[in-house]
C-alpha cells in the first residue's frame, strides 16, 4: 500500500544538516576591530571629530589620525580612510594668510602666482580650501599665504577685485 512506504529519512537528515550548517555560519563569532568614523560634518582642512565603531577585521585600512586634517568635506558617519586625511599645510614663517576667491578649485599646498591689477606678481601658497556654496555665484574660497611684505598690496587688490590667480598645471 502506498501510505506504508518508507519515510524519506535521508532527505530530512540532509535538510536538517543544511539548516544546522547555515546557523553555524550565521552565528559563528567573527573578529572585529574598532575603526574611526566621522562624528560630525567636516569641511576640508578641519580637524576630524572621531567616533570609534566596530567593523569586521580587515574591512578597512586604519588611517593615521595624529595631527591630521580632513582632505575633503565629509558627512557625519562616514568611515575615515587614509585618503580622507592629510597633514595640514603650515603658513611659512614671515608670511600672512588671507581669503582669496579662486577661479578653479586647487588642492591645499599648491603654489600660485598672484597678479595685482596692472602691477607685479606675488608668490602664493594655498593653505586650505573651503567648499563652495551651491547657491553662491562665486568660486571656491582659499586661505592663501603670501609674503609679509606683499600682504597689504594683495589685500588691497582682493578688496578692489583686481587680483588674478595663476595656478601651474
Amino acid at each position: 500500500m502506498f501510505w506504508f512506504g518508507r519515510p524519506p529519512l535521508l532527505r530530512w537528515m540532509g535538510a536538517a544538516l543544511l539548516v544546522v550548517a547555515a546557523a553555524v555560519v550565521e552565528f559563528w563569532p567573527s573578529a572585529t576591530v574598532t575603526h574611526p568614523f566621522t562624528a560630525s560634518d567636516t569641511a576640508a582642512g578641519d580637524r576630524l571629530d572621531v567616533e570609534w565603531r566596530a567593523v569586521p577585521a580587515g574591512l578597512l585600512v586604519q588611517p593615521p589620525l595624529t595631527g591630521m586634517v580632513a582632505s575633503h568635506a565629509m558627512k557625519r558617519g562616514e568611515p575615515i580612510t587614509p585618503s580622507d586625511v592629510e597633514a595640514p599645510i603650515a603658513v611659512p614663517a614671515g608670511w600672512w594668510a588671507l581669503a582669496v576667491e579662486l577661479p578653479i578649485p586647487v588642492a591645499p599646498g599648491s603654489e600660485t602666482r598672484l597678479v595685482l591689477g596692472e602691477g607685479p606678481t606675488v608668490a602664493g601658497l594655498v593653505v586650505a580650501i573651503s567648499e563652495p556654496d551651491p547657491f553662491d555665484i562665486s568660486g571656491p574660497t582659499a586661505l592663501m599665504a603670501v609674503p609679509g611684505e606683499d600682504a597689504g598690496r594683495v589685500a588691497a587688490a582682493v578688496a578692489a577685485r583686481e587680483l588674478v590667480v595663476l595656478v601651474a598645471p
